[in-house]
């Protein structure tokens, strides 16, 4: 039995800015991956700092080839750093150490 066609919808700016997103999503998501990268390791010093700002820039780059994209990478950085101090992607509370008052 053939499946049926599924129609097919147009690509538009609102599509490259959400593949854009994604993407910047798993780089920054992955960092720790590319720190470890074994041709990258004398430039790891500093926590991989250096390696996290030329990621930074390079993403930049590349969205500066996107008209609608200006800003996306500090986006996407400032809701990595609101998830992880949110507890997460679900957004469950961390759990905290709490000292008993006698």
């Amino acid at each position: 039995m053939p499946t049926p066609k599924i129609e097919k919808e147009p690509w538009t700016d609102d599509h490259t800015i959400t593949l854009l997103q994604t993407t910047i999503n798993l780089v920054l998501t992955h960092r720790p991956d590319i720190y470890a990268t074994q041709g990258l390791q004398g430039v790891s010093d500093n926590g991989g700092n250096r390696i996290n700002q030329k990621l930074q820039q390079m993403l930049k780059k590349f969205c500066a080839m996107y008209p609608g994209a200006e800003g996306l990478v500090e986006e996407q950085i400032k809701l990595l750093k609101e998830s992880k101090a949110g507890g997460g992607i679900h957004g469950t509370p961390k759990k905290r150490k709490v000292k008993d008052e006698k």
